[in-house]
């Protein structure tokens, strides 16, 4: 009798190790969240892009205002005598090619807002997948652990009827109570990482820290659709921040321009229509050219050098960034690289392998050429290779979304 209850306690726990996941309560089915919903909404408001959007939209419409002449001056002079009135129409015209560079000037603040904008949405939609990626990783790392906690129930149960027939000892039943704590302990902490990653992902889309969220897709295993050289190109064609410095670049250029334009002198003219008792003097008007003296020259001097130094700043820094993007996409690409065949590694040889080799394992303590001590061990490491193996699928789609931030482009295909 007894040795059937074990057998049966056996049976149980081969089962459990063998089967991948809990099966939901038929009650009620979880809903699923989705990526591309969560990736929408971080579109349309998160304040940081909203801003970034708002700030482009400003400066787009200054670009307008900066090429436009100042708006002229109309006066009505009434002469102290009383014998004389006049109308007076005045406008300043900036020497040819001033007003051009204010325009040329405001259009690239412009251009460098909108980059701005798109390097804004590339990080934030890189920060939800990241998060996302987080959020599956805590939950199945939760159900992981679950597993196993029922599962070392299991062992528990074996070890006490092994120990009930003297064929056990006691070490082995404090054994499977101590391992059991162990994952208690971790659930603790995982709980907090869930809640963590859960708060990121509704602070992200500009939702209250607590809404609850659906469970996330398990991700499969997409490859990079294109080589390295093709990810590189594109990381060079369409990095935002990189666009941006090349127009900070060509903005300073311009100032640098518009300041020895500075050298040259601005024109005024002026009308005046007058009404006068004075028959010779009544209904006649007045014409007026004036031009400014730039005389102070160290002042144009000055503004001169300064804006060559804000140039060499900038092309020092377009170069910082071209240097800086091509070591990121070296970087990510190794890192891409070795995470893609880890999982595969994984997926295809070691849980399997661990899997066999806790089933033999159990087989094996049955008939007690084991002990107990090897059969946690065996345990504990299939559960470390399944967590590990996770670990390394989200670390992945976390490489993968920071690669098409600093390209801008998707890169992967679904895994067929």
């Amino acid at each position: 009798m007894k040795k059937t209850k074990f057998e049966i306690y056996l049976f149980l726990a081969v089962c459990f190790i063998l089967t991948p996941a809990l099966i939901l309560a038929e009650s009620e089915t979880p809903a699923f969240l989705s990526l591309e919903e969560m990736l929408s909404l971080a579109e349309k408001n998160n304040p940081e892009i909203l801003a970034a959007k708002n700030e482009w939209k400003k400066l787009k419409a200054k670009a307008v205002s900066e090429k436009t002449l100042d708006k002229p001056t109309v006066a009505y002079e009434n002469m102290y005598s009383g014998d004389e009135k006049n109308i007076v129409i005045a406008q300043e015209f900036p020497f040819p090619g001033k007003l051009y560079l204010k325009g040329k000037i405001a259009l690239k603040e412009s251009l460098m807002a909108e980059e701005t904008l798109k390097a804004k949405e590339n990080e934030i939609f890189a920060k939800v997948k990241s998060s996302y990626a987080q959020y599956f990783l805590a939950l199945k790392t939760i159900e992981l652990l679950n597993e196993n906690v029922e599962l070392m129930r299991h062992f528990s149960k074996v070890a006490e009827s092994k120990y009930a027939t003297n064929k056990g000892s006691q070490v082995d039943v404090l054994r499977t109570q101590i391992e059991l704590s162990k994952m208690l302990n971790m659930l603790i902490t995982l709980e907090q990482e869930k809640e963590t990653a859960q708060t990121m992902l509704n602070t992200l889309v500009n939702q209250a820290p607590e809404m609850p969220l659906g469970i996330p897709k398990q991700p499969s295993l997409r490859r990079i659709k294109i080589q390295y050289e093709e990810v590189k190109n594109l990381a060079l064609k369409n990095r935002p921040e990189l666009k941006s410095m090349f127009h900070h670049l060509h903005h300073s250029k311009n100032i640098l321009r518009a300041a020895k334009l500075e050298y040259l002198p601005d024109f005024m003219t002026q009308f005046r229509y007058r009404t006068a008792m004075n028959s010779n003097m009544d209904k006649t008007q007045d014409y007026m050219v004036g031009v400014s003296l730039p005389l102070w020259f160290w002042k144009q001097k000055a503004d001169i050098e300064s804006a060559a130094s804000e140039e060499a700043v900038s092309r020092a820094q377009f170069q910082t960034m071209k240097n800086m993007t091509l070591f990121e996409i070296k970087n990510l690409w190794v890192k891409v690289k070795a995470e893609e065949r880890l999982v595969d590694l994984y997926q295809t040889s070691v849980i399997p392998q661990a899997e066999s080799a806790l089933k033999a394992s159990l087989q094996a303590y049955q008939s007690d050429k084991i002990n107990f001590l090897d059969l946690i061990d065996i345990q504990r490491n299939l559960l470390q290779f399944r967590l590990e193996y996770y670990q390394a699928l989200a670390g992945y789609e976390e490489s993968i979304s920071e690669l098409e931030r600093i390209t801008g482009k998707e890169l992967l295909e679904e895994q067929g």
